[in-house]
């Protein structure tokens, strides 16, 4: 049990930092992309603390409800990455990129099965990662985007993959999925202040 603590707390630590770190260009630059991450990331921080402040009872539930929308922003980032990856005339009306937040409507009136709320959000982690690889992918090979944006990806698609090994010890695959998600994030929030999205930087 101190060494799930200790994971959590390494994970909010770290969370709140690039949070922090990544408030004030996003706010300077009005950045909808990093304005969605900074939402999921706040999301998260709030399941995290609420894991060690919060009744037992509700764990499960704030975990399922924070993942779910915290997946959801990230959704949101990446639909406005596409649009603005399209030429003017092309692009989608910005609101459209809140569409996977209507998700939470669906959300709302699914049974309370946490195996069913789970796999949903297996699938949407998989869908977003499937998602920000042939992006990442491919405006690296064309565009020259730096590898930090590789790296972080490399380091998510271990966080997801870590808990699914049919491991002897299930804390080890706890462990290593808050270390690759923690560099993950720190790799991402590196990259966006150094090279943020934008349709000058992606045309480069």
């Amino acid at each position: 049990m101190e060494a799930e603590s200790f994971v959590h707390g390494l994970e909010i630590i770290v969370a709140l930092l690039c949070f922090i770190t990544l408030l004030p260009s996003t706010l300077n630059s009005k950045n909808l992309t990093q304005l969605y991450l900074l939402g999921s990331v706040l999301s998260y921080i709030n399941v995290k603390i609420f894991m060690y402040i919060g009744p037992s009872y509700l764990l499960r539930e704030v975990e399922a409800w924070g993942n779910f929308i915290s997946i959801s922003l990230i959704l949101s980032a990446l639909f406005v990455i596409i649009r603005d990856s399209k030429p003017v005339f092309a692009r989608f009306p910005m609101y459209l990129t809140l569409l996977p937040l209507s998700g939470i409507l669906f959300f709302a009136i699914i049974p309370t099965s946490y195996a069913i709320k789970g796999i949903l959000e297996l699938i949407m982690q998989a869908g977003a990662l499937v998602v920000t690889l042939l992006l990442f992918g491919v405006n690296t090979y064309l565009y020259g985007w730096k590898w930090t944006y590789i790296a972080s990806l490399i380091a998510f698609i271990s966080a997801y993959i870590f808990p699914l090994l049919p491991l002897s010890d299930p804390f080890i695959a706890v462990f290593f999925c808050s270390i690759s998600l923690c560099v993950g994030m720190i790799f991402l929030t590196y990259s966006l202040i150094k090279y943020p999205f934008n349709t000058e930087f992606s045309q480069k």
